[in-house]
């Protein structure tokens, strides 16, 4: 078998606001010997054009396993923060199955294999703005320093060059339906035909031309194989197209040996023939009864494709954005799930590529498992949420032009736009559990456990979302000492850019006493959110004027509460406050902040005392209210909640109340709306049949208190998930549900917020519950009636 990487030298190169040190170097290729077409293989392009990271080369060097990876993904595939934790999480499965991502795009005129994660946030939030790069593309963007997301021919391209063999992507291009007319056929099959690279993939998508795809793979050459056990061609969401390929391999080896076969060895040989393989793996199993649901919005959307009379380039975005309306997002997350699975098999098939490059023997080399689990799950509703949508949206497209359509469908979009802003405080936290029950007040020292970790309300809200794939701009202050280092590496998973580091302070610290897992109190140095000052927040007004929501917690003076609520009213950004303790609940009425509050989410003794404060500011006498989580009874605790609240969502249209053990209250002025987000421009005006009052039991509440480790965490992560799932255009009770499971979480832990906090987290947990009675109850009337 012919040597698939000679020794070779690069000189170090850094890409301009990149963290990852990258390398230049001119791979051998025992091709290009033979093959003297390509000339991209000149020390000239190597030095000026060509951009391959560390990791990758050290791995391209020492023989290790390689899957390159597309960008356009990130810059069209998806909408943001999904294009960015899909990027993050489809590496995360290559390197799983033992192999090293490439991530390939253009970055400032330089076509780079191996992108950083800075590289990767920023070609996210860029998005579509970015060019969509294929292999006709490059020479312009590249002389001109420009930047985009590289399609499947240009990451073929950039993988050979590097001396890649495998690259995983969720579909390839194909023939265009009526191209016998149009002469529209991808430049990914022409690739397919001229580039020793082999492709995973779920085939293509079933808006194409299958036949004709194939019929056109065949005349270029190209070996098409299906992974598992028969023939049947997938349709990207769909397991089977009704077509069959040519062969298929049942395993991770027998791919591997069919490549390292026809690459190494025939591949040279046959000089001037040079062609790519194409390996078609069906959606997972858990997502194919999805994929005929998903196939009938499919159906519906090149119907309205016709009605609209959208044409060319713009069908394909356009069928794809409609899809992903009419399955409200379910087309996303099936999508999401294909491109991991392909991944993982990708992963698979290049280990054991590599092995076998090694010299490994047959019986010795180790293969990953077939089955690969993906985070996401199908959702039994699926069914008749597309049913409904169809309908609704087939009349809204009878009765309007389409230029009224896209309009409605933006404004309820907005909420996937731009990224959620947390400011809020950065805290150590030392929490003290005492083991005596009976434990005084009293000089003594009582055995118990001390422990440290990282919370603050404000990033715990924004830990959380990070973790739940929205990567949100999170704006804090911390001291710069030891505790703001050990902050940042704790929280490597956030971005931290927009922290203000501040001269002779300490980073804020609080001291809690537990018993039982009960908080009994805190002892907290704060003083350093005092210096947070927002004009050293770079690009601080764009950051909020493109947010869907804005997210503050009580930690900061009247004076910078009242700023930041103002500066969001002014781009009509909705903004939640999470009041903190009982004292910090009344900040915002010491200015007119809360006349601007969209969402506040206090606990039973926070709401009695933003209510007093309301009542306070309108001039009202002060009511005394006796109410208490452990000794009143639910029914009293509710019915009096909802007195308080009609109140409150008068000005504040919506109030979620955390009940400790008993559940949640959601009160709002909404009415029968089914999402938050957006939220409406104007509220209604009849109060009285705009209330709505409902009661979410907690899953926790008959959980044995021995098995609670720490209460610090859980309602910070309630809010988070219940923003997260409203940001994902879930429905109000599922936002809700969501938020109680990510709170269960937390009380079995010592963190404020746990690691296993996830979207396929959460799920799994729901799963776990599913025995458990839950159901809401609608108390607009008194918990007595319901």
């Amino acid at each position: 078998m012919a040597t698939y990487l000679s020794r070779h030298i690069g000189r170090k190169f850094n890409i301009a606001k990149s963290t990852e040190k990258c390398c230049l170097y001119t791979p051998h290729s025992s091709r290009s010997s033979i093959n003297n077409k390509s000339t991209f293989h000149s020390k000239s392009f190597q030095s000026d054009f060509l951009q391959i990271s560390e990791e990758v080369r050290e791995a391209l060097h020492t023989k290790k396993p390689v899957v390159a990876l597309e960008s356009t993904i990130i810059t069209h595939g998806m909408p943001y923060p999904h294009n960015f934790s899909t990027a993050l999480s489809v590496e995360k499965k290559v390197r799983d199955n033992g192999a090293v991502p490439a991530t390939v795009a253009v970055m400032r005129g330089k076509l780079c294999v191996g992108v950083c994660d800075t590289d990767i946030i920023w070609l996210a939030e860029k998005n579509s703005s970015l060019v969509k790069v294929s292999r006709r593309d490059l020479p312009y963007l590249l002389s001109q320093g420009l930047s985009g997301g590289t399609t499947v021919s240009a990451t073929m391209m950039a993988s050979h060059m590097a001396g890649i063999q495998v690259f995983a992507t969720g579909g390839v291009g194909g023939v265009h339906r009526g191209a016998e007319n149009s002469f529209d056929i991808s430049a990914d099959l022409t690739e397919l035909g001229r580039t020793p690279v082999s492709v995973i993939s779920s085939g293509v998508k079933s808006i194409l031309d299958i036949p004709k795809t194939l019929e056109y793979l065949e005349t270029q050459g190209t070996c098409v194989m299906t992974f598992g056990k028969d023939r049947n061609f997938p349709a990207f969401f769909s397991p089977e197209s009704g077509y069959q390929a040519p062969y298929n391999i049942i395993s991770h080896l027998e791919a591997a040996q069919v490549i390292g076969l026809w690459l190494n060895f025939l591949g040279p040989l046959l000089a001037g023939l040079e062609s790519g393989i194409l390996i078609a793996v069906p959606i997972p199993p858990e997502f194919a009864a999805t994929g005929e649901l998903i196939q009938n919005a499919i159906n519906e959307a090149l119907r309205l494709a016709s009605v609209n009379n959208v044409t060319g380039k713009e069908v394909t975005p356009y069928l794809l954005n409609m899809v992903n309306q009419l399955t409200k997002g379910e087309s996303l997350m099936a999508n999401i799930a294909l491109i991991e699975n392909n991944a993982s098999v990708a992963g698979g098939i290049a280990s054991c590529l590599a092995q076998l490059r090694s010299g490994v023997p047959l019986d010795k080399i180790v293969t990953p498992p077939q089955s690969t689990s993906c985070s996401l799950l199908s959702s039994p509703t699926l069914k008749s949420a597309l049913t409904d949508s169809s309908i609704k949206l087939r009349q809204t497209v009878e009765k309007q032009n389409v230029k009224t359509t896209k309009n409605v469908e933006e404004g309820r979009n907005k909420t996937l736009l731009g990224r959620p802003v947390v400011i809020g405080s950065t805290v150590v936290d030392f929490s003290v559990q005492v083991d005596d029950p009976n434990f005084q007040l009293n000089g003594g020292t009582y055995s118990g456990k001390v422990s440290e970790s990282f919370g603050g309300v404000g990033r715990n809200l924004a830990d959380c979302l990070s973790r739940l794939a929205f990567k949100p701009v999170f704006i804090s202050a911390v001291g710069n000492d030891s505790h703001s280092m050990a902050m940042s590496s704790f929280c490597s998973h956030m971005d931290l850019s927009s922290i203000q580091k501040i001269d002779n302070m300490t980073t804020a610290t609080c001291c809690v006493l537990l018993s039982k897992g009960k908080f009994l109190l805190g002892v907290g140095d704060m003083g350093v959110n005092s210096k947070l000052t927002l004009d050293q927040v770079k690009n601080f007004d764009s950051l909020i004027e493109s947010a869907p929501v804005a997210m503050l917690d009580g930690n900061f003076s009247s004076t910078f509460i009242a700023t930041v609520v103002d500066k969001c009213a002014r781009f009509n950004v909705p903004v939640w406050f999470e009041p903190t303790d009982l004292y910090k609940s009344k900040t915002p009425f010491e200015t007119d902040a809360w006349k601007q509050l969209s969402f506040i989410s206090p606990n039973l003794g926070e709401l009695l005392s933003m209510y007093q404060a309301l009542r306070a500011k309108l001039g009202q006498e002060e009511t005394t209210v006796s109410l208490c989580e452990e000794s009143s009874s639910q029914q009293e605790i509710i019915d009096t909640s909802i007195t308080i609240c009609r109140e409150l969502v008068a000005h504040i249209p919506v109030v979620l109340l955390t009940l400790g053990r008993h559940g949640v209250l959601l009160c709002h002025n909404l009415g029968d709306v089914k999402h938050f987000l957006p939220l409406p421009s104007s509220m209604k005006s009849d109060k009285s049949t705009s209330f709505k009052a409902m009661f979410y039991p907690a899953f926790s509440k008959d959980i044995d208190p021995s098995k609670i480790v720490s209460v610090s965490g859980a309602g910070d992560c309630l809010a988070a998930t219940v923003v997260a799932s409203m940001l994902d255009g879930q429905p109000i009770d599922q936002c809700i549900k969501h938020g109680l499971l990510a709170a269960y979480i937390s009380l079995l832990t010592p963190s404020a917020v746990p690691d296993n906090i996830s979207r396929s987290g959460i799920l799994e947990q729901e799963k776990l519950l599913m025995k458990v009675s839950w159901s809401p109850a609608d108390v607009t009337n008194g918990f007595t009636k319901c």
